[in-house]
């Protein structure tokens, strides 16, 4: 099955396991913060490509580990 082109605030705070929220995606939404998304008739979807490019910016790595975080 094809993965989808866009998820809903559910289906990103699913894939995220549930550490963030669709309140807080809510929240972030208003202060610009977080994964871009787009409104399409009311709804708010956050692209698939712009989500693992806003995941991939935003990796952590450990303060002793001296690997490059991996693509």
């Amino acid at each position: 099955m094809a993965q989808p082109a866009f998820l809903t605030a559910h289906q990103l705070a699913q894939r995220w396991n549930g550490v963030v929220t669709t309140g807080t995606l809510a929240n972030w939404r208003s202060k610009r913060v977080g994964p871009p998304f787009t409104k399409l008739r009311g709804r708010v979807l956050y692209p698939v490509d712009q989500v693992e490019a806003w995941e991939a910016a935003n990796l952590m790595k450990a303060v002793n580990d001296n690997t490059p975080a991996k693509d």
